[in-house]
């Protein structure tokens, strides 16, 4: 899972390793080696969250920070909870603000429960299946027959996505993953050729069983993964 992501963050890794060396030598003051790395790292979420426009790991990042340096700022009455808080509920409205364009889908709802979960099927006739979910558990079945493009948006939640009916378009499809605060798990046939590019930020990607690529079905699952779990299960 090689990628542009984890090179940026091998980078920053290996630039708080100097400064921890340097830190523990006594060139920093009283300033602890270990709040210089962790600095590091925050300023390095910052940062890879500002080009990607991530609210939720800007403000995170910054809300880390003040915590770290809640003495220093003298805002010791505002942490960590209240600047917690403050960063999640920055996180929704600005998504609820600047919320990306839906593509338009055909959407049936099922109203029965699996184990204590409400049950979402949507069946998408255009090539083009969304879906984003917030403080909550949902499953989802994609029946689609022609399918090309999926993107998926998870925070704070449990989603679970089912592939196994789906027909690919043109042979192949793309499947962006924003899983942030929660697990995600897909569930995809054994049989298609699916690669695997996600970036973890505090998070992680597991792949239970493999492969057979039995399929000329080619699928690429790409995206993000924060302080969450993303869980791909081949069956």
């Amino acid at each position: 899972m090689n990628s542009k992501g984890n090179v940026f963050w091998g980078i920053f890794l290996l630039v708080a390793a100097a400064f921890i060396v340097v830190g523990n030598m006594g060139l920093f003051g009283d300033i602890s080696f270990w709040t210089i790395g962790f600095s590091i790292v925050l300023l390095a979420w910052f940062v890879r969250s500002l080009f990607k426009v991530r609210f939720g790991g800007m403000l995170f990042s910054l809300a880390f920070a003040a915590i770290l340096f809640d003495e220093v700022l003298n805002i010791e009455d505002i942490t960590p909870w209240p600047v917690l808080g403050a960063a999640l509920l920055g996180t929704i409205g600005l998504n609820m603000i600047f919320k990306r364009g839906r593509e338009k889908f055909v959407g049936v709802r099922i109203g029965n429960k699996v184990g204590g979960q409400l049950v979402d099927e949507q069946v998408s006739d255009d090539e083009i299946f969304k879906c984003e979910m917030a403080f909550g558990s949902s499953v989802k079945y994609v029946n689609s027959t022609n399918l090309k493009f999926v993107n998926l948006e998870s925070s704070f939640g449990n989603l679970t996505v089912y592939f196994d009916e789906a027909k690919l378009s043109e042979g192949s499809v793309h499947i962006s993953v924003e899983n942030s605060f929660g697990k995600m798990s897909l569930f995809v046939p054994k049989e298609w050729d699916t690669n695997v590019n996600v970036d973890r930020a505090f998070g992680n990607v597991s792949e239970i069983g493999r492969p057979t690529r039995e399929s000329e079905a080619k699928v690429y699952i790409e995206g993000e993964t924060n302080f969450g779990q993303l869980e791909i299960n081949y069956i």
